[in-house]
């Protein structure tokens, strides 16, 4: 059965072909392996969405995000790869100097 992050990463891959997704892998038997970074070629700040079970809501957090207390959730695939879109296509603004970079939209 088809994860709601399997469908996230599609998505994802769709809009933004060159990312990469890589996947928290456990230490320890307590630890959740429910994290998934997504990062660009060039690109040194990436976002994770973090989810026990790889399902929604996701817990949205990035380089800007100040604390996990302010992070924020996508209740719906459609915005979880909305989320990670936009920050990644906001670095890449930054880093092609057009200063657009550096704010996101809450999802919610």
């Amino acid at each position: 059965m088809e994860r709601d992050i399997d469908r996230v990463i599609e998505l994802v891959r769709n809009r933004l072909p060159a990312v990469s997704v890589v996947q928290w892998h456990k230490v320890h038997p307590a630890d959740d392996d429910g994290i998934w970074w997504f990062r660009l070629p060039g690109v040194e700040k990436d976002i994770q969405l973090e989810s026990s079970y790889g399902t929604c809501p996701f817990m949205v957090e990035h380089d800007d995000t100040p604390s996990a207390a302010e992070a924020e959730w996508a209740g719906s695939i459609d915005r979880a790869a909305d989320a990670v879109v936009k920050y990644l296509q906001a670095q890449l603004a930054l880093q092609a100097g057009d200063g657009k970079a550096g704010t996101t939209e809450p999802v919610t």
